[in-house]
């Protein structure tokens, strides 16, 4: 049994390996409906890489599928958010959409708190919490036990400063979980799409969205989600508009 896992886990992975290469020569090619459905085959079988998506978000993008181009580039940035080329490709893609909102602005204080806590997922803040306080329990074990003044000092003051570290990167995990918490974007796949004040068809539209515009789902009632644009601006509109992200 074993070993039929294990060669099933062999063969799965030289499809992989064979679908992204036949793709990345369809790429080459210009043939980029090949590619998307070479790549596409990939994700079929459970797996999925910030390259893989970038490499979707490009063949998409040369198709001139602003949307779908833009879907893919934030899918390569939500498994690798230091992917640079999918931040460069995504402001190019991002630059073709009609919609041109702005961006709340942020204070240096809150863009540096954003920025630290996002640099791990809050799964692995916590693995770090954990970590670090097992350090500082262990200091203090030491402290309590040895009979030598000096290392006992030394001992107590490590067992302290770790403590006061694990308090710190407690917060930022805890704040890592709240942004990952409220973060749950989309893309607009639809022109036209009307953005309301109330979650029905009767009700006032704010204004229009149009493909690859970005969204944060707020909240959901039947066929309907609120949703927040970038520069803060809350309206409901039609779940069939848009793709999640995550």
């Amino acid at each position: 049994m074993y070993k039929l896992l294990f060669f099933s886990l062999i063969l799965l992975n030289q499809n992989i390996t064979t679908f992204f290469e036949e793709g990345n020569t369809f790429y080459n090619n210009g043939n980029y409906e090949q590619a998307i459905e070479k790549y596409s085959s990939i994700i079929k079988l459970g797996y999925e890489s910030s390259e893989l998506y970038y490499n979707l978000g490009n063949s998409y993008y040369k198709l001139n599928d602003i949307a779908n181009s833009i879907f893919y580039f934030e899918k390569s940035l939500l498994l690798d958010p230091n992917n640079l080329e999918s931040k460069n490709n995504l402001s190019f893609a991002t630059n073709m959409t009609i919609d041109k909102i702005d961006t709340i602005p942020v204070n240096q204080i809150a863009k540096l708190t954003s920025k630290i806590s996002t640099i791990l997922k809050y799964q692995q803040w916590f693995y770090v919490t954990l970590f670090i306080e097992l350090i500082s329990v262990v200091f203090f074990v030491l402290y309590m036990f040895n009979k030598k003044p000096n290392y006992k000092r030394k001992y107590f003051s490590l067992s302290i400063s770790f403590f006061i570290l694990f308090c710190l990167v407690l917060a930022i995990s805890f704040n890592s979980k709240s942004i990952s918490d409220k973060y749950n974007p989309a893309i607009i796949f639809e022109n036209r799409v009307a953005f309301k004040t109330e979650p029905n068809e009767r009700s006032e539209q704010i204004l229009e969205l149009n493909k690859g515009t970005k969204v944060n789902i707020v909240d959901d009632v039947n066929e309907w989600s609120l949703v927040e644009l970038s520069n803060g601006s809350k309206g409901w509109v039609l779940k069939s508009s848009f793709q999640p992200l995550k």
